[in-house]
């Protein structure tokens, strides 16, 4: 943590990422309690209602699914927040959701910001999630040094919903890289390379990235555990597609989302991304 807050925080959402937020908070001090819907009793400082876990906290972290999943939190602790407390969404949502969700606060008169993650386990792990950040600047402010135990760089975007339309965009960047990298390396493969070659050719090409580098041990390794499900990276497609401006579509994202959906149907959707890789070439 860069700076030191007196400020409590509840974590409500405990899957991979909220589980790793709420563990470097309570490293920190800084946690006031866990709440997850269905009962997760060996988080740190669990509760399994949520009106106690948000009655002790300065700060309310909402880190669940998507957007029906946030509007049933805020339906429930909304009544018994007050003007003291700040809440901060985190979850992919459409940029009116979360706009909505700012409006539903500022009733209360309660400040909100959103804060999306733009990286998954292994950054978080790390401390290294970079955030992408929506509202009200006085209010991300004065949670700047909480945001900084497991993020180093909170990058200001603008008003509410404006860090969910960053975080649209790099996902869908990131969806169809995912799957132009599983058909390079299957094409590789199956034409007689051997992972060093590839790897070692790609490394030295402009193609080259940390999408690659973050993704090459778990295709040599055929590593198909979660850092980020093929199911949220899907949920993400469909909400960039259903809040598209463009004036003339787009063309290869919807071809994305019949891949990644292809992938779902499969039986693929709980593992990762690069499990895409199984409809491409035998494993």
């Amino acid at each position: 943590m860069t700076a030191q807050s007196n400020k409590k925080v509840s974590v409500l959402g405990l899957g991979i990422m909220g589980q790793a937020i709420a563990a470097h908070l309570q490293k920190d001090g800084l946690l006031a309690a866990t709440w997850n819907r269905s009962s997760k009793p060996d988080a740190p400082c669990f509760q399994e209602n949520i009106l106690e876990a948000v009655s002790e906290a300065d700060v309310i972290l909402i880190v669940v699914i998507d957007g029906q999943a946030v509007s049933d939190v805020l339906d429930q602790i909304l009544p018994v927040l007050n003007t003291n407390q700040i809440v901060i969404q985190c979850a992919t949502v459409k940029p009116d959701e979360n706009i909505a969700c700012y409006q539903r606060c500022m009733e209360r008169s309660i400040p909100f910001i959103e804060a999306l993650m733009g990286g998954s386990e292994q950054a978080v792990l790390d401390r290294k999630l970079p955030l992408y950040i929506g509202g009200d600047k006085a209010v991300f402010e004065s949670v700047d040094s909480i945001l900084s135990c497991f993020s180093p760089k909170r990058l200001y975007v603008g008003d509410v919903g404006k860090a969910s339309v960053a975080k649209l965009a790099m996902n869908l960047n990131l969806a169809m890289q995912l799957e132009a990298l599983c058909e390079s390396y299957a094409f590789a493969i199956s034409n007689g390379l051997y992972d060093d070659q590839y790897f070692d050719v790609l490394r030295n090409n402009t193609g080259w990235n940390y999408l690659s580098e973050y993704k090459e041990p778990r295709l040599r390794n055929k590593n198909f555990a979660p850092q980020f499900a093929l199911k949220n990276m899907l949920k993400d497609v469909r909400l960039a597609l259903s809040t598209d401006n463009t004036s003339h579509g787009l063309r290869l994202l919807k071809e994305t989302e019949r891949i990644y959906a292809a992938g779902e149907k499969a039986g693929l959707g709980e593992e990762d991304m690069i499990a895409l890789y199984k409809l491409i070439h035998q494993v």
